[in-house]
């Protein structure tokens, strides 16, 4: 017998429009066809297990780098420096009569976090013991001592006070300038001529830098681009109109850039963070954090089994309809300083996480599920309530299968992560890469356990 479809829509979404919220499943079938062909509609709603998650390391190649100390009364300190390798031009061979100048590092960022006028003391240290291999991914958490002698002073080869405003000197204040030492620049002035023959050469004679602050815990900047500057000079005789000879001077500045051929590293430290955790676990109702770099994430349980066993109906086939994951923001801060809110969220399962972010896999629906921050109003308080939702049809459908055929890959629960990510979409709208948010990041969540807006899984499933 065939079946009126349109018909179908029509009634299960009256049908949909009469579900409840109760912790209970409840039955709203509705027999609307005759016979064996009965269809039945149920609501179910699973209390969700969470807890803090923290986070040791990530792995990224960012785009930008975060520089500089910051504490949050609410997320903790955070200390972030870099370590860099630079591009060599390759090939390249000085002039006849070359003459040094100076060397300068510069930075440029288009924005700072913090308090402008907190003053920042950066040190700059040439790396001397070890460098980086393109291909390797690096903890965040890397140890700057594997890469250089701190107790050798001359690899101090730099230093600067100064403020997030006036860095440059001038008005935009869009960069700040370190000149290097005489000793750093008499290395880069007196190279052998192929040093710049190949990348074991190059990073033989230059390892690489570590940039750091020691003091300020106000102020970060948000650092897009870092460059080397080689000012230099050659001269040449010429003859001047009346033949006579005259000496011309050619000033050059050679650039070695931290970019997208080379290797980078963000270093994230966070001293407090297990205070901060304590801190958060003392609370009346259960709240979390996802707070980005590298700080502290969310841990959920499915308990995917005991979904499976309460859903299964037998002799009737499984439709999940809708099934979806939502986790409320407990609150919006409106400090001067706040930092900003995770725009997108990917729920992850732990196994996977590391695998995930170093292969650079995209999400799915049975691995990866991405959801951006929303909000609506509540009908029952007409407040706006803001959220994560996230699909999880897909993902159980592909575990409920994995239980039905007693595969090895069957689980009683999955634990997934919380991470803040960001998303680099081309032309189409298409995601090409997601990567954990390397900036700072932060929400405030409310647990599985909370008092008003727990964790919870609302599943709307359907039986033929």
């Amino acid at each position: 017998m065939k079946i009126n479809f349109q018909l179908l829509t029509i009634l299960f979404v009256i049908l949909i429009s009469s579900c409840n919220n109760s912790d209970t499943v409840t039955d709203i079938g509705s027999s609307i066809q005759p016979g064996n062909d009965k269809i039945l509609v149920n609501q179910y709603q699973f209390d969700i297990v969470s807890e803090n998650y923290p986070v040791e390391y990530m792995y990224s190649q960012p785009d930008s780098f975060l520089l500089g100390t910051f504490y949050d009364e609410t997320y903790g300190s955070i200390h972030a420096d870099i370590l860099a390798q630079v591009e060599y031009p390759r090939n390249y061979t000085y002039p006849e009569n070359n003459q040094p100048d100076s060397i300068k590092l510069i930075m440029y960022y288009n924005k700072y976090f913090g308090d402008k006028h907190s003053p920042m003391h950066v040190n700059v240290y040439e790396m001397n013991k070890s460098t980086f291999n393109y291909l390797t991914p690096y903890k965040s958490n890397l140890d700057p001592n594997d890469y250089v002698d701190m107790s050798n002073s001359s690899l101090l080869i730099g230093d600067k006070t100064f403020t997030a405003v006036n860095s440059s000197g001038s008005s935009d204040s869009t960069y700040v300038a370190i000149k290097l030492s005489n000793e750093f620049l008499q290395r880069f002035s007196n190279i052998e001529s192929d040093t710049y023959s190949s990348d074991s050469t190059f990073f033989n004679f230059f390892k690489g830098l570590y940039i750091t602050t020691d003091f300020s815990s106000a102020s970060m900047l948000y650092v897009r681009k870092i460059d080397l500057k080689y000012y230099h000079s050659y001269t040449y005789v010429t003859k001047s109109s009346t033949d006579q000879d005259s000496t011309v001077t050619v000033n050059l500045a050679t650039i070695f850039s931290a970019n997208g051929w080379v290797r980078q590293v963000n270093r994230f430290l966070h001293p407090d963070k297990n205070d901060v955790i304590n801190k958060l676990e003392s609370q009346p109702d259960q709240i979390h954090y996802i707070s980005s770099p590298a700080n502290i994430y969310t841990r959920i349980k499915l308990p995917i089994n005991e979904m499976y066993k309460q859903m299964d109906k037998d002799g009737l086939r499984l439709n999940l309809n809708n099934a979806k994951i939502r986790v409320d923001i407990d609150k919006i801060s409106k400090d001067d300083y706040a930092q900003p809110i995770p725009s997108n969220i990917l729920l992850i399962k732990e196994s996977a996480l590391n695998r995930f972010f170093t292969g650079k896999e995209l999400p799915s629906d049975t691995c990866a599920i991405l959801s951006s921050f929303s909000y609506a109003t509540n009908s029952t308080t007409d407040e706006t309530d803001y959220f994560y939702s996230f699909d999880i049809a897909g993902l159980m459908a592909h575990e409920f299968d994995q239980i039905k055929n007693n595969t090895a890959a069957a689980q009683d629960s999955i634990n997934f992560v919380l991470v803040p990510v960001r998303l680099t979409i081309n032309s189409n709208n298409s995601i090409t890469e997601v990567s954990q948010q390397f900036l700072l990041n932060s929400v405030t969540i409310c647990g599985g356990k909370h008092s008003k807006k727990p964790i919870k899984a609302n599943i709307v499933s359907s039986y033929f």
